[in-house]
């Protein structure tokens, strides 16, 4: 019958070989002795002796397969989503088992060279003629677990797979219990899953506990040795500053174990197992000593104890005819689990068996007897069973054995020695307040809304979208809501790249602003003549269309005085008018700086005793932003006369002045520098002969005699006569 094959075995012993830093081990066939017999080539099986940091391929081909990033923010209004405060990091890496090319070579010639003239049952290869074979070793299963940062409740770091299925609910391993007194991360909450029987959704907080550690990628691995395994994990500050100070020193806080379960084939043997259930049952109850959960090494070490005490007995005979027997068969005991694996079969079926009833010696978890055995508990009575323990079995056995690998990350600190830019390819700081960024803007109106001038004002504040069009968003702002109206804009900043077609001129951190201040109609100068507002544009807009401003400002303000305004007043005179013959008018007009006139229309203000110290009011909305408050006025002055009195007028020269705010007239003399008089006396001579005529005859018919119709004593009305000439002493003007 032709010899295949069949896989490692651990009866011949292990060979590590170290190469160029890389340790791996191998096994050898079990049938090697009959393959080289056949004429068949040795075939031997290697395994990851250590874990090691992956490495790129490609382009970037050496590169650590490594990034720590560090993150911090504020969470300020100006952060989008931004929630308070927070800080930690993000770690990523990936490991592997692999060997490099050149490396393996040189370990596979080793091993040929080491056993070229062996006749080792397993490893001699003298006589083969055909040269060894290398495989990797058969691996039914493997588990990952990365040593934790974060303190447990006794404050001591664990390392374990994250997580554990409960059924709708996640136990998270190595993170502090608040009843322990230490800080439990704030973003874990009761993990219910939605839906599962109506229980709620995680809720998170958006901040992390200093010592928050959750790696994900633990558990469950490859089932190459030679695969890549990558992890990541979000972590607190407290972890995030050890790990970025610790990779760029000389040593690595974070370990990696790799469980593997290799598929290894013993020769031909018998195995006895001796005992009695009681017994058994006795020591694992009297060792248990109020254990919650059995893992698999507490068993296997129970097991080596009552293999020492005599509570059960072993045997292990090996096929005599192979040589060295005797010590193939010691290292089957000792460094195999063969022996425990023949017995834990057994006793899951006498002691473990679930159905069992439970003893209060030792507890169960829920999950049972496992891969990787979080634990197990006793589930027997005396009262049912008393059997002796008696096993035995004689062949060529496969089992599975447990293979652990574990290293830490090193050989960071040697990379960015060698080189300092490396540091930049696996360490970055992210401030979380750049991305995303809002663009804040706060509007506030400015204006005189007790003058009732302004009707109301309207800013619209536009940013573009990533196709280059601006959207637009606007509000209003009424006299109800006085100057402490306030209007808030938001948006997502984004890059120049995000943009398609930006419009011309802007920026990222720029928005386009149209501000208007809206007037109302001025009222009549016959209701109100203490008044005279003059509106060049019913609409003003403060900033030119077709897009307005642009601005990086987010304090904002729609100011009506920004509207080319001139307001002038109160306007008062700076004289006292002392009875009611006198009356001053001022006639007011916008200038030029030059003092030449704007041409908007003069506006004229009356005085007299009955009103003046009554406040004028003027004001001008040019619409022109550039408007400067110049403007010029001038004063007419009359003094009425009287039946027997000449009146008096004159007129004062311009005056220039600038500014808005209150203002008092000066009001000129007669007798000033540049005052035109305007009054009209009768000449004396003509008085004098007006006074020497007869008295008139006015009211006389035709004959000069007197006008008939009822006398002045008859009380009867006068018809009315018509309109006659002024005159003065009876005679016509």
């Amino acid at each position: 019958m032709a010899a295949n094959a069949m896989g490692p075995t651990y009866a011949g012993g292990t060979q590590p070989i170290v190469k160029d830093g890389y340790a791996v081990l191998y096994l050898p066939d079990v049938n090697n002795r009959e393959l080289i017999a056949q004429g068949e080539a040795p075939v031997f099986y290697y395994v990851p002796n250590q874990v090691r940091m992956a490495r790129k391929e490609g382009p970037d081909k050496g590169d650590y397969l490594f990034n720590l990033v560090r993150f911090a923010g504020t969470g300020g209004e100006g952060v989008v989503g931004g929630g308070g405060d927070v800080a930690g990091g993000v770690v990523t890496f990936s490991t592997t088992g692999a060997l490099p090319e050149s490396t393996r070579q040189q370990a596979e010639s080793s091993i040929t060279a080491q056993f070229a003239d062996s006749d080792d049952v397993f490893w001699g290869i003298r006589g083969a003629r055909k040269t060894p074979m290398f495989r990797p070793a058969i691996i039914a299963a493997s588990n990952t677990a990365v040593s934790n940062v974060s303190p447990t409740p006794r404050g001591f770091p664990v390392m374990r797979p994250a997580t554990r299925s409960m059924g709708t609910r996640t136990a998270y391993f190595g993170i502090p219990s608040a009843r322990s007194g230490a800080r439990s991360p704030r973003v874990l909450r009761d993990t219910a899953v939605p839906g599962a029987g109506g229980a709620p959704a995680p809720q998170a907080s958006s901040n992390l506990d200093p010592w928050y550690w959750d790696m994900q990628g633990q558990g469950a691995g490859s089932i190459d040795p030679t695969g890549t395994h990558a992890f990541s994990a979000l972590i607190g500050v407290y972890p995030a500053s050890i790990l970025w100070a610790a990779f760029h020193g000389t040593a690595s806080p974070l370990v990696v174990i790799q469980n593997y379960k290799l598929k290894v084939w013993s020769p031909v043997v018998k195995i006895t197992i001796d005992g009695h259930w009681d017994r058994i049952f006795e020591h694992f109850s009297a060792a248990a000593s109020g254990r919650y959960l059995w893992a698999k090494v507490d068993l296997q070490a129970e097991f080596n104890n009552m293999r020492t005490n005599g509570t059960i007995t072993t045997d292990v005979k090996v096929d005599t005819t192979l040589p060295g027997a005797d010590a193939i068969a010691q290292r089957l005991q000792q460094k195999s689990d063969l022996v425990f694996n023949k017995f834990m079969e057994q006793a899951q079926k006498m002691i473990f068996d679930p159905p069992q009833p439970q003893v209060e010696a030792a507890k169960a978890d829920t999950s049972g007897w496992g891969l990787w055995g979080v634990g197990v508990a006793l589930k027997y009575r005396r009262d049912e069973t008393h059997l002796d323990l008696h096993y035995e079995e004689t062949q060529q056995f496969a089992y599975l054995q447990d293979h652990t690998v574990s290293s830490s990350l090193a050989g960071m600190y040697d990379e960015i020695k060698a080189d300092p830019e490396a540091e930049k390819k696996y360490f970055l700081t992210v401030n979380l307040d750049d991305w995303p960024r809002k663009l804040n803007r706060v509007v506030r109106p400015v204006a005189a809304w007790e003058d009732g001038d302004v009707q109301f004002m309207s800013v619209e504040i536009g940013y573009p979208g990533t196709d280059g069009s601006v959207n637009w968003q606007g509000h209003s702002f009424a006299g109800d809501e006085g100057n402490d109206g306030t209007y808030r804009y938001s948006a997502v900043q984004k890059t120049e790249g995000e943009v398609t077609n930006p419009p011309q001129g802007w920026k990222p951190d720029q928005t386009f602003i149209k501000r208007k201040v809206h007037l109302a109609e001025p009222a009549s100068e016959v209701v109100d003549p203490y008044r005279r507002v003059q509106i060049q544009k019913n609409v003003i807009e403060l900033d030119a269309e077709p897009n307005g401003s642009l601005l990086n400002d987010t304090i904002l303000e729609v100011r009506a005085d920004a509207a080319g305004k001139l307001a002038v007043g109160p306007v008062q005179l700076g004289v006292v008018l002392t009875d009611n013959t006198q009356v001053v008018e001022a006639i007011f007009e916008a200038t030029k700086e030059d003092g030449t006139s704007l041409g908007i229309p003069q506006v004229r203000f009356r005085w007299n005793q009955g009103d003046y110290d009554r406040d004028r009011i003027w004001t001008i909305f040019t619409g022109d932003p550039n408007f400067k408050p110049y403007y010029r006025y001038k004063v007419m002055v009359t003094v009425k006369g009287t039946l027997f009195e000449p009146g008096r007028a004159w007129e004062g020269p311009w005056t220039a002045t600038q500014g808005n705010g209150p203002l008092v007239i000066t009001v000129p003399r007669p007798d000033g520098e540049g005052v035109v008089t305007r009054s009209r006396s009768i000449p004396e001579p003509r008085v004098a002969r007006l006074r020497a005529l007869p008295p008139s005859t006015a009211g006389a018919g035709p004959s000069g005699g007197s006008r008939s119709g009822p006398s002045a004593s008859s009380g009867a009305r006068p018809r009315a006569r018509e309109a006659q000439p002024a005159t003065f002493l009876g005679h016509q003007l």
